[in-house]
């Protein structure tokens, strides 16, 4: 039985309400991030996933929250062809990129950058893991579930993820546009978010263990 309306309407309300806060809070300091405030954000984040995953799941089901399996193969071709088409998009930005003045980094990566190789991964995993499950889960299905059509639900999705990209580098959430309307697409034609969480789980756990902060530029460098 799919979730009630009400239900959809509050998950799609806390999905659209991460990024307005995350915006309000980030914006509101003037002093840079640092690692224990970046672990508190990450913490409470998880929480509010585990919450709205749950309420979605518990009076609906785990394809509420987009976390079906249609097959293997399904889960394996959009994995491996997802992968391709947004590794390659972003490589093909982040190319781009060096040629007008070097790829831009928020702070927030650059904290992180400077942590041992565990808290990387930690990083990684769960960003990627609320990320993917929020925005191209809980909102494409809440959007569909309410009558919006794919390209409502996937401009919500990318939208909302680069919102949260651009709390701490508008610079940074443009450079990610081609590669979250990849992610929108992979999550509309598998008609599941599995294969976009293994693509962001890889992804990022490939830049964060790999990244050093010699590599990028920031909004405020010339």
């Amino acid at each position: 039985m799919p979730p009630s309306t009400l239900v959809s309407l509050l998950a799609l309300g806390v999905v659209v309400a991460v990024p307005i806060v995350s915006l309000y809070r980030h914006w509101g300091h003037t002093e840079p991030p640092d690692w224990p405030r970046l672990r508190r954000g990450l913490a409470l984040n998880a929480a509010l996933l585990v919450g709205v995953v749950t309420l979605v799941v518990a009076t609906g089901s785990p394809a509420d929250a987009g976390l079906t399996v249609p097959s293997v193969g399904a889960i394996v071709d959009g994995f491996l062809f997802g992968f391709i088409a947004f590794g390659g998009t972003m490589l093909a930005v982040a190319l781009l990129a060096k040629f007008r003045g070097g790829v831009s980094a928020d702070p927030a990566s650059l904290v992180v950058f400077e942590q041992p190789l565990h808290r990387r991964l930690a990083v990684a995993a769960t960003g990627a893991t609320v990320e993917a499950l929020l925005f191209f889960g809980v909102a494409i299905e809440a959007i569909l579930a309410l009558g919006g059509g794919p390209y409502v639900a996937g401009a919500v999705s990318a939208a909302g993820l680069l919102a949260v990209r651009a709390r701490f580098s508008v610079k940074n959430a443009v450079q990610w546009v081609p590669g979250a309307a990849v992610l929108s697409g992979i999550a509309l034609t598998s008609g599941t978010v599995v294969p976009v969480l293994l693509v962001r789980l890889l992804y990022d756990s490939l830049t964060l263990a790999s990244g050093d902060e010699s590599d990028y530029v920031t909004d405020g460098d010339a």
